[in-house]
């Protein structure tokens, strides 16, 4: 197995993962100094322009490009052409999007989180992290020129940043639990309403190559671009809320007859208020039932991790994530001891340089854990397997 280019320890790193969950996450933002070095092998110009060179993949949905807070209409920058499945899609044009780079507009990639290797590796740093599906979205933009103004995002956002410099400004105002819907995201609510709303500058920060830059969802903020060019990537997550969960629940509801029977006429109160008695009784008991909580939770861990691919050639085994927060190893006599916060539990003998092992990574495969036990054989690897999850240190997905 190849070494990971970045892992979550490494990203937040010096500050630790349990610093970071227990301080910041979805509580306040973070910054963090970085190197040119951290970011070594994730993406540079070179790696960039060779994503915006591949414009069979891209259409004016997920290549835009924005000068000074307004959207480059698509025509501008775009020919009709057919895309990858046959239909006429507006697709970039290079001697477009040039013209409008002499002119200062910046470029917005969406979903490039699975696009090259570096990005991916991020990418799935954070899933294993987080436990939610994350996608990501680059940004080029140049000297001064504002691609959006004051605003804040319905997603947890960490901003990498990997060329140039860029003028970050984080205001203390925060929209509380925003969602990508009308009334609870930035572009239901005028410009003034911002304004107001964003409150007094909490943190300037010029970012360079290697920075990160944390904001819960829901704070406010802007950049601007202080060299001739620059270049960072927005990780974001997509967060599983109760509202998911209704959703869910009520797709399952017409297996309950009393959520099948009609309502009430509207004027027969006492019957009305039967009927609602009933359907809340059963609504209950539903909630109640231990199978119901267990079949979401494997619903959403299937969303969370869905872009994890099984499919290798040669096959290499099934992947795990390591579930680094929390775990610590201690001696126990001649013994080694793990504990994590689903339990402890005595190592197999080599177990203490495995969970080492584990803990340099965020994810792996069962046929890449030879490279941390060389001397034992297969039985020995599946025990190793069953025994770190059964304690919590990883999990099979």
């Amino acid at each position: 197995m190849n070494e990971p280019i970045m892992t979550f320890a490494r990203l937040l790193a010096p500050v630790t993962p349990d610093a970071f969950f227990d301080q910041y996450y979805e509580k306040k933002p973070l910054y963090v100094e970085g190197s040119r070095e951290k970011v070594a092998g994730v993406c540079d110009w070179d790696d960039f322009n060779e994503l915006i060179a591949k414009t069979g993949v891209w259409s004016d949905q997920t290549f835009k490009m924005v000068i000074d807070t307004v959207r480059v209409p698509s025509p501008d920058y775009c020919e009709r052409a057919p895309g990858r499945d046959g239909f006429s899609l507006y697709i970039p044009e290079p001697h477009k999007v040039q013209k409008q780079l002499d002119k200062g507009a910046s470029i917005v990639l969406d979903l490039v989180e699975t696009l090259s290797p570096g990005i991916r590796d991020v990418a799935r740093s954070l899933e294993m992290a987080l436990a939610t599906r994350v996608s990501c979205n680059a940004y080029c933009s140049q000297n001064q020129r504002k691609a959006f103004p004051s605003h804040f995002d319905s997603m947890e956002v960490f901003a990498l940043h990997v060329e140039g410099t860029k003028a970050w400004n984080v205001y203390e105002g925060r929209f509380e639990d925003p969602l990508e819907a009308p009334g609870y995201e930035h572009t239901s609510f005028p410009p003034e309403y911002h304004e107001k709303a964003k409150g007094g500058l909490m943190m300037e920060i010029e970012m360079k190559p290697g920075d990160l830059l944390y904001l819960p969802k829901g704070w406010y903020h802007d950049a601007l671009a202080s060299s001739d060019a620059c270049l960072h990537l927005s990780f974001s997550t997509a967060q599983t809320t109760g509202l998911n969960f209704a959703r869910w629940l009520v797709g399952s509801l017409d297996q309950i007859p009393v959520f099948r029977k009609p309502m009430p006429p509207h004027d027969d109160a006492a019957g009305y208020e039967a009927r609602v008695a009933e359907l809340r009784d059963a609504l209950m008991d539903v909630l109640a039932r231990p199978e119901v909580i267990s079949q979401f939770k494997e619903e959403q861990k299937a969303k969370a991790f869905g872009s994890i691919t099984s499919v290798t050639i040669p096959k290499s085994g099934r992947w795990y994530r390591v579930r680094g927060r929390g775990v610590k190893v201690v001696r126990r006599g001649k013994d080694w001891q793990v504990t994590t916060p689903a339990g402890k539990g005595l190592l197999p003998e080599g177990g203490e340089a495995v969970v080492t092992w584990l803990l340099q990574r965020d994810l792996f495969r069962s046929g890449d854990l030879a490279a941390a036990m060389p001397q034992a054989d297969e039985q020995k690897q599946v025990e190793m397997l069953q025994a770190l999850s059964a304690v919590g240190v990883i999990e099979a997905l």
